[in-house]
């Protein structure tokens, strides 16, 4: 859409009343194909353009959005916001940032991040490594079904402006992949699942070799035992250990601090974590999936340590929830087209350890392997933490059997004081963390 026809919005709001407004405009273009037991399911090739109007009436905001993007009815949405805005609940904490804080966003600057893939991979050559990445996997004779495979390419293109001088304008591409393949018989079958996420659509990887381990890891799962309930040590595989840091963003996220329903509200500035370890919210990495100059609402993005040598150095926040607590902005507002911004984590991930995983393995009499989480049941008020999982026994610091059917539980309190990372980060997704040790989880088996 015209950058023009955009700034037109907001001046048509400004002229009918409003305190201030914004307008998002997005645009989705993307491309995928997906294959089960060797045959193509189904090819896509789509483009989504939306539009978003925010409107702000004496502390009253209202949000509407369309992909009918003809002119007549962006006018009607235009008068549906402005009318919508001055009924709502009013929010005293609400509205757009101050122009002095708004970070002016380069071309050259976005340009360095490097989030845009200017390689645009063919609906062919996507369906030729789709079928090339599950039938590597079914090469395995032991891999005896599949719930498929998929492969997609995306192109987003956006543009967000405001009566308060806010310009930003991006374009970011996104690539990934899932595969999940059965082994084994009905007396014991076993899934298995691979999915990566990148900016660049090379960097995905060799197929054919991610199809193979995917069958590999599998297999190894087959002929598992249940444990008896019992208390014990625990790993992380680093395919699973980021959703702890899930689980911490969620207990400092300024909105569940406001609500008073964290078991870290108060403690900024307090040890929660060992000496050692440091977790980044970095905005600024090239490469990455959630790399921006700026903020939704115009406030700078710039590297952050969320725990630095175990202490707790903020919470993530907006500019409601910052001025709600009183706080500076953090610049961590993130919004969809049809919301009005929340808060949300750029590249969020924790530093390596000094031990390897297979050395974490090595040090324990007995313990558990964790290769995959499902399901959850976590309190972030207390910190209780309970989760279905599967993976691997360990006894004298060798993998001895599979396990699965599972339940692990704890407080998370006492899993971020335990908790040992090792050195084996890898850059996947959004969330990002190594192999963790967490001490004395309870296992409750059979």
């Amino acid at each position: 859409m015209n950058k023009n026809l955009l700034k037109e919005i907001v001046i048509k709001l400004q002229k009918l009343g409003c305190d201030e407004s914004d307008v998002f405009f997005s645009k989705v273009d993307t491309i995928s194909s997906s294959s089960r037991l060797g045959k193509i399911e189904k090819t896509e090739k789509s483009s989504v353009s939306e539009i978003g109007i925010r409107a702000i009436i004496n502390k009253r905001q209202s949000i509407v959005s369309t992909t009918n993007l003809e002119k007549s009815n962006i006018n009607i949405l235009i008068d549906k916001a402005f009318q919508m805005a001055k009924v709502v609940p009013k929010n005293k904490f609400c509205g757009l940032a101050e122009p002095k804080r708004i970070k002016k966003v380069e071309k050259s600057e976005i340009k360095k991040l490097k989030i845009y893939d200017s390689f645009e991979p063919s609906i062919e050559m996507i369906k030729e490594k789709v079928i090339s990445l599950e039938e590597s996997a079914l090469a395995n004779k032991k891999i005896n079904n599949s719930e498929g495979a998929e492969i997609a390419f995306s192109k987003n293109s956006f543009c967000l402006l405001g009566s308060n001088g806010l310009e930003i304008e991006m374009e970011k591409t996104h690539s990934d992949y899932i595969i999940a393949v059965l082994a084994g018989s009905k007396s014991s079958m076993e899934r298995e699942y691979d999915y990566k996420s990148k900016v660049f659509f090379e960097e995905l990887g060799n197929f054919e070799k991610i199809g193979k381990e995917v069958s590999k890891n599998a297999i190894k799962k087959l002929n598992s035992r249940k444990l008896k309930t019992c208390k014990s040590d625990v790993i992380f595989d680093s395919k699973v250990s980021s959703s702890l840091l899930r689980n911490l963003f969620s207990a400092t996220n300024s909105p569940s601090i406001i609500k008073g329903v964290s078991f870290l509200k108060d403690k900024i500035n307090k040890k929660i974590f060992h000496k050692d370890i440091s977790i980044i919210d970095d905005p600024l990495m090239e490469k990455k999936l959630r790399s921006r100059i700026s903020d939704c609402e115009g406030i700078e993005s710039k590297q952050q340590k969320l725990v630095e040598n175990g202490y707790l150095n903020f919470f993530f926040n907006s500019l409601t929830s910052a001025r709600q607590l009183k706080q500076e902005p953090t610049g961590h507002a993130s919004r969809s087209v049809s919301s009005i911004p929340g808060v949300s984590f750029s590249n969020l991930y924790m530093e390596n350890g000094t031990f390897s995983k297979s050395e974490m393995i090595k040090s324990l009499k007995k313990g558990l392997l964790i290769t995959e989480l499902m399901g959850s049941s976590i309190n972030y008020s207390t910190g209780d933490f309970s989760r279905g999982a599967s993976g691997f026994w360990i006894e004298n610091g060798e993998i001895s059997f599979p396990v699965s059917e599972i339940t692990i539980a704890g407080n998370l309190r006492d899993i971020f004081k335990s908790l040992v990372p090792a050195d084996d980060l890898e850059f996947n997704f959004g969330v990002n963390a190594p192999s963790c040790l967490v001490e004395n989880l309870t296992l409750g088996g059979k």
